[in-house]
C-alpha cells in the first residue's frame, strides 16, 4: 500500500521556491544590471551623499547578480572614486562592497586600506573584511601571491593571514615556505606558529606534519558562509614569535631588541665587508616581524639606517634595510669607539624605553658589534666606553661582538667582556 502524501510539504515546498524566484527576479524587474552601473557611475559622478551611499550599497549587496565583466566595471569605479571622495561612510561602504566581489582587482584596494587610510573608521571596515574573509578571501589572496612581485608586499599578505589566525590558510603557508625571498618566508613560518600555537620555525617538514593532522581532526566540513555576514571580528592579541631565531655569524637571534654595529673600513676589506653585508641581510630577512632593529655602520664615518631609529622588523623595512646595505661603500681608515657609543646610546635608550612602557625583558637588549678591530683613529677615549660597558644591567642588556678575520683582537675581547656578552671569530682558525 503507498503512504498517502500530505499536501503541506507540496505547498510549503512550492510557496519557498516562488519566494526564491520573487527574491531573485525582484533585481531584474526593477533594475538590470545595466542600469545598476549606470546609476553607480553617475551618483558617484554627481550624485548627492545619499544616493552615493544607495548605490554603492546597492552594488555590494546585489554583486552577485553580476557577470565577471559588469563586476569588474563596478570594482573598477569603486576603486577610482575611493581615494577622492570625502565622505567617510561612502568610502566605508565602497570598502564593504569591493570585499563582496571574487576578483584580485576588488580586493586589492581593500588589503591596502586595511594596512593604512587617512580614516580610522574605513581602516577598520577594510580591517573587518580581511580579518573575517572566507574561501573566497583566500582565493583571492593564493592569486595575488602568485601575480606580485614586490618581496615586502607578499610577506604582508601573509602577515594579514597571521592575523585572521585561521588554519585554513595553511596550504598557501606551506607553499610560501618555499618562496625564494627569505623575507616571504620569515613571514609564512611566523603565521603558521600564530596560527597552529606550535613553534616548528623554518621546518617545511613539520609543519607539513601538523597541516596533516590538522586536516585529519578538523570538524566535518559545514556549508556556511565565505564570509562573514554579521557581527565583529575581535582584532587579534599581538603574537609573540618563539622558534624564529636566525644566525648572525653562528649566533642565534633570540632577542627582541637588536642593534647591529658593523665596520665597513679598508681595514676589512672588500671581502669581509661583503660577506657582513651578506649575513646581515639573510639574518635580518628571517627575523620575526615583533623584534624591533637598528643598525650602523661605520669606518671614519658613522652611516646609520633611519638615523638611528630603532624599528620593527616589518616586511618593508627589511627590504628597506637591504637596499641601504647595497649603497653602502668599504671606507678607509677606521673609528671604532664612536660607533660603539652611538650604539650604545641606542640601545640604552630602548631600555628606558621598556622600562617607562613596564614591558617584560625576555631577553636582554642586544648589541652586536662587528669589526676587525684594528682602530687606528681617536676620535673618543677607550675609557667612555669601558664605563658605560661596565654599567650596564645583564638583566636589560648585553653586548656581542665579532671579530672579523682569523687573529684575535684585544679590543673585541673586551667589548664581549665588559658586555656581558660572546665573543665570536667569524672565521674559525
Amino acid at each position: 500500500m503507498s503512504r498517502p502524501t500530505h499536501p503541506l510539504p507540496r505547498i510549503l515546498g512550492a510557496t519557498l521556491v516562488a519566494c526564491v524566484l520573487a527574491a531573485s527576479g525582484a533585481f531584474a524587474a526593477e533594475e538590470t544590471p545595466a542600469k545598476l552601473l549606470h546609476r553607480l557611475k553617475t551618483a558617484l559622478k554627481k550624485g548627492s551623499e545619499e544616493e552615493r551611499k544607495a548605490a554603492v550599497n546597492d552594488v555590494g549587496r546585489l554583486s552577485g547578480h553580476l557577470d565577471h565583466g559588469q563586476s569588474m566595471q563596478a570594482a573598477k569605479c569603486l576603486r577610482r572614486a575611493l581615494d577622492t571622495e570625502e565622505s567617510s561612510e561612502v568610502r566605508r561602504l565602497m570598502i564593504r562592497a569591493l570585499a563582496r566581489f571574487k576578483l584580485t582587482h576588488a580586493w586589492l584596494p581593500v588589503i591596502w586600506t586595511s594596512q593604512e587610510d587617512r580614516d580610522p573608521a574605513v581602516k577598520d571596515q577594510a580591517r573587518q573584511e580581511v580579518l573575517s574573509g572566507g574561501a573566497d578571501y583566500l582565493e583571492v589572496m593564493r592569486k595575488i601571491l602568485k601575480e606580485e612581485t614586490s618581496q615586502s608586499f607578499r610577506a604582508e599578505l601573509l602577515l594579514i593571514l597571521r592575523d585572521r589566525r585561521k588554519p585554513d590558510a595553511a596550504p598557501i603557508l606551506l607553499d610560501a615556505l618555499k618562496d625564494k625571498s627569505l623575507i616571504v618566508r620569515s613571514a609564512a613560518a611566523e603565521a603558521l606558529e600564530a596560527i597552529s600555537g606550535v613553534a616548528f620555525g623554518y621546518d617545511a617538514r613539520k609543519w607539513k606534519v601538523w597541516h596533516q593532522r590538522w586536516l585529519k581532526s578538523r570538524p566535518a566540513k559545514g556549508g556556511g558562509p565565505s564570509v562573514a555576514t554579521g557581527g565583529r571580528v575581535e582584532e587579534p592579541p599581538p603574537h609573540v614569535t618563539r622558534s624564529l631565531h636566525p644566525s648572525f655569524y653562528r649566533l642565534p637571534l633570540t632577542a627582541k631588541d637588536i642593534v647591529f654595529v658593523i665596520d665597513i673600513s679598508g681595514s676589512v676589506g672588500s671581502g669581509g665587508v661583503g660577506r657582513a653585508k651578506q649575513q646581515l641581510t639573510n639574518a635580518v630577512a628571517l627575523l620575526a616581524s615583533d623584534v624591533n632593529i637598528a643598525a650602523l655602520f661605520f669606518s671614519d664615518t658613522v652611516h646609520t639606517w633611519k638615523d638611528g631609529a630603532m624599528v620593527p622588523a616589518s616586511p618593508l623595512n627589511k627590504e628597506d634595510l637591504i637596499k641601504f646595505l647595497r649603497g653602502l661603500k668599504p671606507g678607509r681608515q677606521t673609528d671604532v669607539y664612536t660607533p660603539l657609543n652611538y650604539g650604545l646610546k641606542i640601545l640604552d635608550h630602548r631600555v628606558k624605553a621598556k622600562q617607562q612602557a613596564n614591558e617584560t625583558f625576555r631577553e636582554p637588549v642586544t648589541m652586536i658589534t662587528v669589526s676587525d678591530g684594528q682602530n687606528n683613529m681617536k676620535a673618543l677615549p677607550p675609557r667612555v666606553i669601558a664605563d658605560k660597558l661596565d654599567r650596564l644591567d645583564p638583566v636589560t642588556s648585553v653586548v656581542h661582538s665579532v671579530v672579523l678575520g682569523t687573529k684575535d683582537s684585544p679590543l673585541m675581547q673586551a667589548v664581549a667582556r665588559l658586555g656581558g656578552g660572546h665573543y665570536i671569530r667569524a672565521e674559525r682558525p
